[in-house]
Protein backbone atom coordinates (compact mmCIF):
# COMPACT_ATOMS: atom_id res chain seq x y z
CA UNK A 1 0.00 0.00 0.00
CA UNK A 2 1.49 3.31 -1.06
CA UNK A 3 1.02 6.67 0.66
CA UNK A 4 -1.81 7.81 -1.66
CA UNK A 5 -3.81 4.59 -1.09
CA UNK A 6 -3.20 4.89 2.66
CA UNK A 7 -4.53 8.48 2.79
CA UNK A 8 -7.61 7.50 0.78
CA UNK A 9 -8.33 4.51 3.08
CA UNK A 10 -7.66 6.67 6.16
CA UNK A 11 -10.11 9.34 4.95
CA UNK A 12 -12.82 6.72 4.21
CA UNK A 13 -12.45 5.16 7.68
CA UNK A 14 -12.52 8.57 9.33
CA UNK A 15 -15.74 9.47 7.51
CA UNK A 16 -17.24 6.09 8.47
CA UNK A 17 -16.27 6.67 12.09
CA UNK A 18 -17.95 10.09 12.09
CA UNK A 19 -21.18 8.57 10.70
CA UNK A 20 -21.10 5.87 13.40
CA UNK A 21 -20.61 8.55 16.09
CA UNK A 22 -23.70 10.40 14.80
CA UNK A 23 -25.73 7.17 14.95
CA UNK A 24 -24.47 6.49 18.48
CA UNK A 25 -25.60 9.95 19.62
CA UNK A 26 -29.03 9.31 18.14
CA UNK A 27 -29.40 6.21 20.34
CA UNK A 28 -28.05 7.79 23.53
CA UNK A 29 -30.49 8.58 26.33
CA UNK A 30 -30.83 12.26 27.20
CA UNK A 31 -32.79 11.86 30.45
CA UNK A 32 -33.61 9.11 32.94
CA UNK A 33 -36.77 9.10 35.07
CA UNK A 34 -37.53 6.74 37.94
CA UNK A 35 -40.93 6.39 39.54
CA UNK A 36 -43.52 4.05 40.98
CA UNK A 37 -45.69 2.12 38.55
CA UNK A 38 -48.07 0.51 41.04
CA UNK A 39 -48.16 -2.71 43.05
CA UNK A 40 -44.75 -2.00 44.54
CA UNK A 41 -42.93 -1.94 41.21
CA UNK A 42 -40.60 0.75 39.88
CA UNK A 43 -40.58 2.11 36.34
CA UNK A 44 -37.34 3.34 34.79
CA UNK A 45 -37.73 5.48 31.67
CA UNK A 46 -35.06 6.84 29.31
CA UNK A 47 -35.83 9.67 26.85
CA UNK A 48 -33.94 9.84 23.58
CA UNK A 49 -32.79 12.84 21.52
CA UNK A 50 -35.81 12.72 19.22
CA UNK A 51 -38.32 12.37 22.06
CA UNK A 52 -38.71 8.59 21.91
CA UNK A 53 -38.89 6.67 25.18
CA UNK A 54 -37.57 3.35 26.43
CA UNK A 55 -39.02 2.04 29.67
CA UNK A 56 -39.30 -1.06 31.79
CA UNK A 57 -40.91 -2.07 35.09
CA UNK A 58 -38.81 -3.71 37.84
CA UNK A 59 -39.61 -5.50 41.12
CA UNK A 60 -38.00 -4.32 44.38
CA UNK A 61 -35.30 -7.00 44.25
CA UNK A 62 -34.11 -5.84 40.82
CA UNK A 63 -34.10 -2.18 41.93
CA UNK A 64 -31.95 -3.19 44.89
CA UNK A 65 -29.54 -4.91 42.50
CA UNK A 66 -29.38 -1.75 40.33
CA UNK A 67 -28.52 0.32 43.39
CA UNK A 68 -25.66 -2.04 44.23
CA UNK A 69 -24.41 -2.02 40.62
CA UNK A 70 -24.47 1.79 40.46
CA UNK A 71 -22.54 2.01 43.73
CA UNK A 72 -20.01 -0.57 42.54
CA UNK A 73 -19.46 1.34 39.28
CA UNK A 74 -18.10 4.30 41.27
CA UNK A 75 -16.16 2.13 43.70
CA UNK A 76 -18.60 2.23 46.60
CA UNK A 77 -20.18 -0.44 48.74
CA UNK A 78 -23.51 0.52 50.27
CA UNK A 79 -25.76 -1.00 52.87
CA UNK A 80 -29.44 -0.72 52.11
CA UNK A 81 -31.77 -0.66 55.07
CA UNK A 82 -35.56 -0.58 54.73
CA UNK A 83 -37.36 2.45 56.07
CA UNK A 84 -39.51 1.89 59.11
CA UNK A 85 -41.83 4.86 58.84
CA UNK A 86 -45.05 5.78 57.09
CA UNK A 87 -43.27 5.96 53.71
CA UNK A 88 -42.40 2.27 53.61
CA UNK A 89 -45.11 0.20 51.97
CA UNK A 90 -43.13 -3.03 52.46
CA UNK A 91 -43.04 -5.13 55.56
CA UNK A 92 -39.52 -6.51 55.47
CA UNK A 93 -39.28 -9.47 57.80
CA UNK A 94 -35.88 -10.51 59.16
CA UNK A 95 -34.48 -13.45 57.21
CA UNK A 96 -34.05 -16.63 59.25
CA UNK A 97 -31.06 -18.96 58.85
CA UNK A 98 -33.33 -21.47 57.11
CA UNK A 99 -34.48 -18.83 54.61
CA UNK A 100 -30.87 -17.76 54.00
CA UNK A 101 -30.03 -21.32 52.98
CA UNK A 102 -33.09 -21.48 50.74
CA UNK A 103 -32.39 -18.08 49.09
CA UNK A 104 -28.75 -19.05 48.40
CA UNK A 105 -27.49 -15.47 48.59
CA UNK A 106 -30.34 -13.86 46.64
CA UNK A 107 -32.40 -11.07 48.25
CA UNK A 108 -35.81 -12.01 49.68
CA UNK A 109 -39.00 -10.80 48.06
CA UNK A 110 -40.80 -7.91 49.73
CA UNK A 111 -43.77 -9.02 51.80
CA UNK A 112 -46.05 -6.52 50.11
CA UNK A 113 -49.33 -8.20 50.97
CA UNK A 114 -48.69 -8.80 54.66
CA UNK A 115 -51.21 -6.82 56.64
CA UNK A 116 -52.58 -4.89 53.67
CA UNK A 117 -55.39 -7.34 52.96
CA UNK A 118 -56.90 -6.27 56.30
CA UNK A 119 -56.90 -2.54 55.53
CA UNK A 120 -60.33 -1.05 56.21
CA UNK A 121 -61.68 -4.04 58.09
CA UNK A 122 -63.04 -3.72 61.59
CA UNK A 123 -62.75 -6.32 64.29
CA UNK A 124 -65.67 -8.72 63.99
CA UNK A 125 -67.63 -10.12 66.95
CA UNK A 126 -67.45 -13.85 67.53
CA UNK A 127 -71.22 -14.09 67.01
CA UNK A 128 -72.27 -11.31 64.65
CA UNK A 129 -75.95 -10.44 64.37
CA UNK A 130 -77.86 -12.85 62.15
CA UNK A 131 -75.92 -15.92 63.30
CA UNK A 132 -76.68 -17.98 66.35
CA UNK A 133 -74.51 -20.71 67.74
CA UNK A 134 -76.24 -24.04 68.27
CA UNK A 135 -74.21 -26.87 69.81
CA UNK A 136 -70.91 -25.33 68.66
CA UNK A 137 -72.07 -24.85 65.06
CA UNK A 138 -73.15 -21.70 63.30
CA UNK A 139 -76.70 -21.68 61.99
CA UNK A 140 -78.23 -19.03 59.77
CA UNK A 141 -80.95 -17.17 61.60
CA UNK A 142 -83.39 -17.11 58.70
CA UNK A 143 -87.10 -16.39 58.69
CA UNK A 144 -89.51 -19.29 58.28
CA UNK A 145 -90.72 -19.88 54.77
CA UNK A 146 -94.17 -18.38 54.43
CA UNK A 147 -96.04 -17.48 51.29
CA UNK A 148 -97.39 -13.95 51.27
CA UNK A 149 -99.82 -12.82 48.58
CA UNK A 150 -99.22 -16.02 46.71
CA UNK A 151 -100.51 -15.92 43.18
CA UNK A 152 -101.07 -18.73 40.79
CA UNK A 153 -98.32 -19.35 38.31
CA UNK A 154 -100.87 -20.55 35.73
CA UNK A 155 -102.00 -18.01 33.23
CA UNK A 156 -105.57 -17.71 32.17
CA UNK A 157 -106.32 -18.61 28.65
CA UNK A 158 -107.52 -15.91 26.34
CA UNK A 159 -111.19 -16.03 25.57
CA UNK A 160 -112.12 -17.41 22.17
CA UNK A 161 -114.88 -15.22 20.88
Amino acid sequence: MNKKEFEKEFEQRQQQQQLEALDANRNRAQAVSIGMSGSGTTEITMRGVDGTFLWNVYPPTQVTEFIHQLAASIGCHIQIQPREDFGSWREWNPVSDEEKLHLNGFPPFAQERVGHQKTGLVKQDKNPPGLSVVQGKEKDNVAKKKAVNKRSTKRTRPSSN
